[in-house]
């Protein structure tokens, strides 16, 4: 029988997860809306979550403005309030919507930015 030696890495729910994108179904009848979008009935807009620790890495695709933002952040400069940069969606995509307009017709249109594809630090 072998003995495995105890990891010193924090188990991995205890450790703060990097920035990512994570499922969001948003149905339609419960946030109200039911009464006027046909089709579809909810749609996943996904969303962003997690922390954009220092240093940023590439895989978080942090813009330049986030990356010294991290920076002021960790060195916590007198006078400067800066907080970590945020995890949130860069790149969006559009969904079709089939809805009742307020005469009554049935309108077929398409809704810039509504899911998220990607999430980065910004």
């Amino acid at each position: 029988m072998t003995r495995r030696r105890a990891s010193s890495d924090p188990p991995a729910r205890a450790r703060p997860q990097s920035c990512q994108r994570a499922p969001l179904f948003v149905d339609f009848d419960e946030i109200g809306w039911s009464g006027w979008i046909i089709s579809p009935r909810g749609y996943n807009a996904y969303h962003c979550r997690g922390s954009c620790p220092f240093p940023l890495g590439v895989g978080l695709r942090a813009t330049n403005h986030a990356t010294v933002r991290s920076i002021m952040h960790t060195l916590r400069i007198p006078g400067s309030e800066v907080g970590a940069p945020c995890c949130v969606p860069d790149r969006l995509q559009s969904i079709s919507l089939l809805y009742f307009d307020d005469e009554e017709n049935v309108v077929l249109k398409q809704y810039d930015d509504m899911v998220a594809l990607s999430c980065g630090c910004h």
